[in-house]
């Protein structure tokens, strides 16, 4: 059960910013063919599916992708079958200062064949797949301007004006999953400074949260939990 006390720690959450936990891309030369992504084996080969698709259609011909350090990568990505076809649409959110600015970056949806469905600006994560579908596709949950917008496919293609999409509001399963985190034995053996964090992998579940939280014996260190609000499962992650 949630405490009373789970409920006023929601409200002292610090809403950090991102620390990047993704997948760490390997490998950006350019494959020498190209694969169908539905058989893409490993993670291996999505990162260089990914990569190709970088090089080949979003940077320009003389563009190279800067040198990074740390965890910052220069693009971040992510699968699922939108359309229920078997076959994986990859998003891609580009990290580089040429395609952000203050208010956002770059994200680019391809299909299976590498072919661009849709392009948006100013968006950040976290970048979800819903439930809920639209036309046989389903609807992409995106960050923009500190709220949450719904896309819905409809007359061929994804809304890309985010100022005509409708808001999405997850607070109170935002709310389930701070319980579940808080009574975690992941959390309760010496957890401490439980914060939501919207780095989580790109086209994670719409009822998936990711926290951050710190051990009292360890407060310089940074430890991650996967809180699914369907099932009620909390795993650490990665």
């Amino acid at each position: 059960m949630i405490k009373y006390g789970a409920l006023y720690l929601l409200f002292a959450i610090v809403f950090v910013g991102a620390i990047l936990v993704v997948d760490r891309i390997h490998n950006n030369h350019l494959l020498t063919q190209t694969k169908d992504s539905l058989h893409l084996d490993n993670d291996k080969e999505r990162a260089e599916f990914a990569s190709e698709i970088v090089h080949k259609y979003i940077l320009e011909p003389d563009q190279s992708l800067p040198v990074t350090e740390g965890d910052l990568f220069p693009y971040l990505y992510g699968y699922a079958d939108l359309n229920n076809n078997g076959r994986d649409e990859v998003f891609i959110l580009m990290q580089t200062e040429e395609y952000c600015t203050e208010k956002g970056c770059q994200g680019f949806l391809f299909s299976h064949v590498q072919k661009k469905l849709a392009q948006w600006q100013n968006i950040y994560q976290p970048i979800l797949v819903a439930d809920e579908s639209h036309n046989g596709w389903r609807d992409i949950l995106v960050a923009d301007d500190n709220k949450m917008y719904r896309l819905k496919y409809n007359a061929g293609h994804y809304l890309t004006d985010l100022s005509k999409a409708p808001e999405f509001n997850n607070h109170q399963q935002a709310l389930v999953a701070v319980g579940l985190a808080l009574d975690s034995q992941y959390y309760r053996n010496g957890g401490s400074n439980l914060a939501l964090n919207y780095s989580q992998p790109i086209f994670d579940c719409q009822q998936c949260f990711l926290f951050s939280f710190n051990r009292y014996e360890e407060s310089d260190k940074n430890y991650y939990l996967s809180v699914n609000t369907d099932d009620k499962t909390v795993m650490p992650y990665p």
